[in-house]
């Protein structure tokens, strides 16, 4: 196959941003919708049972070492490769060595695991019965084989990316959703746990197929010619340009294995139950601070960040904060009308509104924090970024530590593992303030946007014990968080809800 001509490789590269920015979120909000129905079948299906923690635990055993392949800062890497190749005439087979290299190492990771899951399982979930430790481990040996498919996807997507082009990336994580999805289906219908497995193996494997074969068919994709010498170089190319970025997944994967630790050793279920958890606050988080960030990295960068902070920080705020006072209140409500039918019981809700009452408190903070990030990003101070990100997760693996320690036994340690993630959560605020010089503002802001969450606090406590029924409680809650929302906007956004106001007004004439 034949590279396309110079010109059209030219002009797909010259997309414009905001394009790519829009089909990336329009991606992401699609596979994150897949997600959350995924999540409710599995909640249906499995509950919090063994299996539950048994497949979270292989998942997390399985993308753990991919991490420093597969982070936010490796397409930074791969796509100025590909750039380069571009350049030299070289694109296709630039990209054929890249995948070659990395898909390589992805391979020997798998074999790895293959070899020594048993450890990594019991150095990760410790505090699994045998029964769970085992089903854990067959789960692993199953899954690793997509270990190789899934570098090798993360790869051919930045390749595209670097042409203009994001079907792989958006396809990623909708192909897993479906084939999750399928594989629950057959759980039903067959009783055979390991059909998870095999579904999330499928996934990777056979997308990488197609992805591979688009990529050659179109002419993107090229190994005629490739050595092994070329491929060996290339690869060390790539790991000495990631070198400077190992910290921060390393980190980040830190955080991971302990936070997996310790639910493993808090109550049978809590695996799972963080997951349902993080279903919900993550939801939440992308539909807010996804948008708002694209739009941040697709500006000029003309206007000083300390202004620029405080205008985005206003309308996040007061709508952020009474939203997670909301969720902190009716956590318990929110989990029974999601998830609460089939295999998932008491003890399912139990230790999922634990676990999301957590987490709920630093959603606000979370939700400015990472839009705020991007304000770093854009202008270049992406070793403050990281530094911020570092303290972070140090923070929460600090709190978790001496919880852990010191804390509660039993299932209030689900409460502290998400309490964890809210420490989490502040510290990335605090900094990435700091590092934009406008804390002080943030911090006037803040507690302008918590007048009225107290009197949303006040007003909606009593309802747990005066209206019966769960759809009652949320439907007076929500009322409720919606006027103290308004409020809040009025307080932090008076010329924006003027423009609505305006706005409405015009529309309504126009009916007239």
């Amino acid at each position: 196959m034949t590279a396309l001509p110079p010109e059209k490789l030219e002009l797909a590269a010259m997309r414009p941003k905001s394009a790519m920015a829009f089909f990336l979120m329009g991606g992401a909000l699609a596979g994150k919708a897949l997600g959350f129905l995924r999540e409710i079948a599995m909640a249906q299906v499995i509950g919090v049972a063994v299996v539950a923690d048994g497949f979270r635990a292989a998942t997390t055993a399985v993308l753990l070492p991919l991490a420093f392949l597969q982070n936010e800062s490796v397409p930074g890497i791969l796509i100025p490769m590909m750039k380069e190749g571009q350049t030299r005439g070289d694109g296709p087979r630039q990209l054929a060595r890249l995948s070659l290299s990395l898909t390589s190492i992805g391979a020997l990771l798998m074999i790895a695991m293959l070899l020594f899951g048993d450890f990594l399982v019991d150095t990760m979930v410790g505090g699994f019965s045998p029964q769970a430790r085992d089903l854990t481990l067959h789960f692993v040996h199953i899954m690793c084989l997509s270990m190789p498919a899934s570098v090798l996807l993360n790869c051919l997507a930045a390749g595209e990316m670097a042409i203009g082009r994001t079907r792989i990336m958006n396809l990623r994580a909708s192909i897993l959703n479906i084939s999750i999805l399928v594989g629950l289906g057959l759980l039903v219908l067959t009783q055979y746990d390991f059909v998870l497995g095999w579904a999330f193996a499928a996934a990777f494997n056979l997308l990488g197929a197609w992805a591979t074969w688009r990529l050659v068919a179109e002419g993107n994709l090229s190994f005629s010619g490739i050595t092994g010498a070329q491929v060996v170089a290339t690869g060390m190319e790539f790991l000495r340009r990631l070198r400077p970025f190992l910290l921060l997944p390393g980190a980040e994967q830190a955080h991971v294995w302990l936070e997996r630790l310790f639910a493993s050793r808090a109550a049978a279920g809590a695996v799972a139950s963080l997951d349902y958890a993080r279903t919900l606050s993550d939801s939440a988080l992308l539909l807010l601070s996804q948008p708002i960030g694209m739009a941040v990295l697709a500006g000029n960068g003309q206007y000083d960040n300390k202004v620029q902070a405080q205008k985005i920080a206003r309308p996040i705020l007061a709508v952020a904060i009474p939203f997670a006072a909301f969720t902190f209140l009716f956590a318990e409500d929110v989990v029974r009308l999601i998830f609460q039918r089939g295999a998932f019981d008491e003890h399912g809700v139990a230790l999922t509104s634990q676990a999301l009452s957590g987490i709920a408190l630093g959603m606000w903070a979370s939700t400015l924090g990472w839009v705020l990030l991007r304000l770093l990003n854009r202008s270049g101070r992406n070793m403050a970024a990281a530094i911020v990100l570092m303290s972070a997760y140090a923070a929460n693996i600090s709190f978790n530590v001496v919880a852990q320690t010191f804390g509660p036994v039993g299932d209030p340690r689900i409460f502290m593992i998400g309490l964890g993630e809210t420490a989490r959560s502040g510290v990335l605020l605090l900094g990435v303030a700091l590092a934009l010089g406008c804390s002080i503002a943030i911090l006037r802001l803040i507690l302008v946007a918590l007048l009225p969450t107290a009197l949303l606090v006040l007003v909606a406590w009593p309802l747990t014990d005066v209206v019966p029924s769960v759809v009652g409680r949320l439907a007076v809650g929500g009322t409720a968080w919606l006027c103290c929302t308004i409020m809040a906007g009025w307080l932090l956004c008076p010329d924006l809800l003027k423009l609505v106001g305006k706005r409405l007004v015009s529309f309504e004439r126009k009916k007239r």
